[in-house]
């Protein structure tokens, strides 16, 4: 069996200098007029590394953190604790092994990737949009990959070292071994309201 490395994923605080058009979640109609709301939304940079006294392979990625949560307090999404308005998204967490993978997890947004890997509780990373173009994701603060997510999870297979025959095994096999990190740097979330790009009808 080969000898595996620890792997290190990295939600860093590094903008990449790309806006992405997110809507609300999981409302996306606040003043309920039958549009949607947009709103411009900072794209960060994500890196996934062995960890190793010696420098090795760095890959990076790019990813969403940070989203616009709007829950009406008057009809309100039940499967959602918190009502009303929030900058959704983790400010900060620290260097922590990941406890679970659901590898057949699915977005709410339709996408052909199924994964999810936890950092606490309902905070996940998984799937985000394929490309910047595909835009109106919403989430209530996961962080979301752009790009293509099965690509991502072989990114993790090579960096580890894995000679398991799917991604899915090998991120599997990491996190019954205690061998993948998740961190986020710190970052103060946007003020969305303040970031309103425009609306349209859905």
């Amino acid at each position: 069996m080969a000898k595996l490395n620890n792997v290190l994923i990295t939600v860093s605080n590094e903008l990449t200098g790309d806006t992405y058009l997110t809507r609300s979640y999981p409302d996306h109609d606040r003043d309920n007029n039958r549009k949607r709301e947009l709103y411009s939304t900072p794209v960060y940079k994500l890196y996934i590394e062995k960890i190793s006294k010696l420098k090795g392979t760095k890959t990076m990625w790019k990813a969403l953190r940070f989203y616009p949560y709007w829950n009406d307090p008057k009809a309100p999404d039940t499967r959602y604790k918190t009502r009303g308005w929030k900058n959704a998204g983790l400010w900060r967490f620290p260097k922590t092994r990941v406890s679970y993978y659901n590898r057949k997890y699915e977005t709410h947004t339709n996408s052909p990737y199924r994964g999810a890997i936890q950092i606490k509780g309902h905070y996940l990373i998984h799937a985000g949009p394929r490309t910047l173009h595909e835009y109106a994701w919403g989430a209530a603060g996961c962080v979301e990959i752009i790009g293509d997510f099965n690509s991502f999870k072989e990114d993790i297979k090579r960096i580890s070292g894995s000679v398991r025959r799917t991604a899915d095994g090998a991120i599997s096999e990491l996190v019954r071994l205690g061998k993948l990190f998740v961190k986020i740097e710190y970052a103060k979330p946007p003020k969305f309201k303040n970031n309103f790009f425009l609306e349209e009808p859905y």
